[in-house]
């Protein structure tokens, strides 16, 4: 094969590549839409992969703190465990809450996937925390406002 095939070839399987993780599907939930779910007392597993330190400034009630953020090593990867377990004990709906609502929570959503979690049952709440439009509903456990 002449160098300039195997930079063809190479460049294909990069583009498959590339192509096949844009396609990956992702459930996202709106802040209203959440909002409803939370209301109508639906059991729901909220996921929380923040910094610690975010975590306390900002949160909802009930969230579970994985400090996996931004779930890319093992380790942060592995901190997503125990969301896996809470999942098997109750079947229900799990959001991943993180800050952006972007690439981490991406990946938190495939670790849950691949550990078992029916990719039918996750969510990733759109625009993180950040854009959470509701301030006052968020917990402060730092000792500051939300």
């Amino acid at each position: 094969m002449t160098a300039g095939r195997v930079k063809l070839a190479v460049v294909f399987w990069l583009l498959m590549c590339v192509t096949a993780f844009a396609a990956m599907d992702y459930n996202f939930v709106e802040p209203d839409q959440l909002t409803s779910w939370l209301d109508s007392r639906e059991p729901l597993l909220l996921v929380d992969i923040q910094k610690p330190n975010d975590f306390k400034k900002h949160h909802f009630f009930g969230a579970v703190e994985t400090d996996a953020y931004p779930v890319k090593t093992g380790g942060e990867r592995r901190r997503l465990k125990k969301a896996v377990d809470m999942f098997e004990e109750s079947g229900g709906t799990v959001v991943i809450i993180g800050p952006r609502g972007t690439r981490a929570e991406k990946r938190a959503f495939e670790y849950l996937r691949n550990h078992g979690v029916p990719a039918d049952k996750i969510y990733i709440l759109k625009g993180g925390i950040k854009k959470w439009p509701d301030k006052e509903m968020l917990l402060d456990t730092a000792g500051g406002c939300a």
